[in-house]
């Protein structure tokens, strides 16, 4: 007697095994078609809401180059539909800044706040808070922006905030604690800007 199974039994193993087994494997390949097309078009939306995201953000930059308020309705377009990407928070930096050189420093404070509160990077989110300290100290908000610099910030924004405790220092008169700052803010801060802080620092004196 053969050792070797008949073609016959194997057919009706196989078919008691698909019995037992079919239904979940059916699902799992589901399952599996199911992933694969739901992560292309989730890849799909990312790439086309990215792309949607740049064409708003050029606009905002030709348009800011003629006038801000122009590029206003792109801007909080960007911000209502393309919060998640980093085209709403560099656009919306971008008006703060323009908006500060003019001296108009609420609605700097506003898109800045919109960057610290919305923006999916951390990068962004600590770079509008340093900047939103410096529109609050323009303001006379002396403490609001002491406040915002005593947040954890990483080791590379450490010089910007020491140059900011500088300033801080000086609206309120304290001129020992100004001069550390400065020195330190010095020691890492990066091209021409060590520059600038030294000459605020050499505006202090030496003190007593």
């Amino acid at each position: 007697m053969s050792d070797y199974k008949t073609d016959d039994e194997k057919v009706e193993e196989l078919k008691a095994w698909w019995k037992d087994n079919g239904t979940s494997i059916i699902a799992g390949i589901a399952l599996a078609i199911g992933g694969l097309f739901g992560w292309q078009y989730w890849k799909d939306y990312q790439e086309t809401t990215a792309a949607e995201a740049s064409a708003l953000y050029a606009k905002v930059e030709k348009a800011s180059e003629t006038s801000l308020e122009q590029a206003q309705p792109d801007i909080q377009t960007l911000q209502s539909g393309y919060a998640s990407t980093p085209y709403a928070a560099i656009a919306s930096m971008k008006a703060a800044q323009q908006y500060a050189e003019k001296g108009e420093y609420e609605p700097a404070a506003t898109a800045l706040r919109w960057v610290v509160d919305n923006s999916k990077e951390a990068d962004f989110k600590h770079l509008a808070n340093i900047r939103l300290a410096r529109v609050l100290l323009a303001m006379k908000k002396v403490d609001e922006a002491q406040t915002l610099i005593t947040q954890t910030y990483p080791e590379a924004y450490q010089a910007l905030i020491e140059e900011l405790k500088g300033d801080i220092y000086v609206a309120q008169n304290k001129l020992t604690e100004a001069r550390a700052a400065y020195d330190k803010a010095m020691l890492g801060a990066a091209g021409g800007s060590g520059e600038f802080i030294k000459l605020k620092r050499d505006n202090l004196g030496e003190g007593t």
